[in-house]
């Protein structure tokens, strides 16, 4: 039997790790503009033309009276399909390196 070459399986191991984190960093990215286009808040052409005159008049300027929060509903069978199969491969690249790791560390503990 052909003896086990260490440096050419840790060398493996961490590419498949960092081309597993590569994915998980643009997934990241690419979401992450999402999570700030939800937070952000909008002034309606209405709401604008309210403030100009309350401003003209005098009035007491309170933000809430003029921002208007808008959420958008995207629940559909897609995006509850890709949610679920995120989660499942959140899960199993979890277990992935959970296990390689361990595998790793028998080796370790081995020498």
């Amino acid at each position: 039997m052909k003896p086990i070459n260490y440096k050419k399986l840790f060398n493996y191991i961490m590419l498949s790790l960092f081309v597993v984190f590569l994915g998980y960093y643009i997934s990241a990215i690419k979401d992450g503009g999402n999570i700030i286009n939800k937070k952000k808040t909008y002034l309606t052409k209405e709401s604008i033309k309210r403030f100009e005159e309350d401003v003209a008049k005098g009035k007491e300027i309170n933000v809430e009276n003029y921002v208007v929060n808008v959420k958008r509903n995207y629940d559909n069978k897609y995006s509850k399909f890709g949610r679920y199969t995120s989660k499942i491969l959140g899960n199993t690249f979890k277990w992935g390196i959970n296990k390689t790791f361990s595998v790793i560390d028998k080796m370790v503990e081995d020498e």
